[in-house]
């Protein structure tokens, strides 16, 4: 009788978190389905705030900008990393056919009115893994500062 009343348990139990996880599932699918058709359609006047909520979201991470220029002698990347210290950029060419780009950057703002004293503070950090094509030259790897960027030049073999 101990072995019935333990399966019939164990199986409210399972029915139960079955039941559960379709329920999250639907109200995932619920809100981020609402908020991506108000994105979708501008003209609703509850676009504008979902719009503004998601922009404010991304304007608060950190995404650094890489360009790629690339022709037939090298690849030009230019990476945008302000506030990043040019001691804090790490160039990675260990492994074949990627480069890796690491940087850290850590700012601090300081805001005093009538007394009171804030403190704001923002870390953030990088890693970008770009792929190179077989012909690129990475030990001939070239690094120039750019005020808030780095310019990596990278020679390719010619091609026979």
């Amino acid at each position: 009788m101990f072995n019935n009343t333990n399966k019939s348990e164990k199986r409210n139990t399972d029915d139960v978190m079955a039941k559960t996880g379709q329920e999250m599932g639907q109200l995932f699918n619920s809100f981020f389905g609402g908020i991506e058709a108000l994105r979708q359609a501008p003209s609703d006047p509850n676009a504008a705030d979902v719009n503004l909520a998601i922009s404010s979201i991304s304007s608060d991470l950190w995404t650094p900008r890489i360009e790629r220029q690339e022709n037939e002698h090298c690849i030009t990347l230019r990476a945008h990393l302000p506030n990043v210290p040019n001691n804090q950029v790490r160039i990675d060419t260990s492994t074949k056919g990627r480069l890796k780009i690491y940087g850290e950057s850590n700012s601090r703002v300081v805001y005093e009115s009538g007394g009171d004293r804030i403190t704001e503070r923002q870390l953030g950090q990088i890693e970008k893994d770009i792929p190179l094509p077989p012909e690129a030259l990475v030990e001939q790897i070239a690094v120039l500062d750019d005020e808030s960027s780095i310019v990596i030049t990278i020679p390719k073999a010619a091609k026979v």
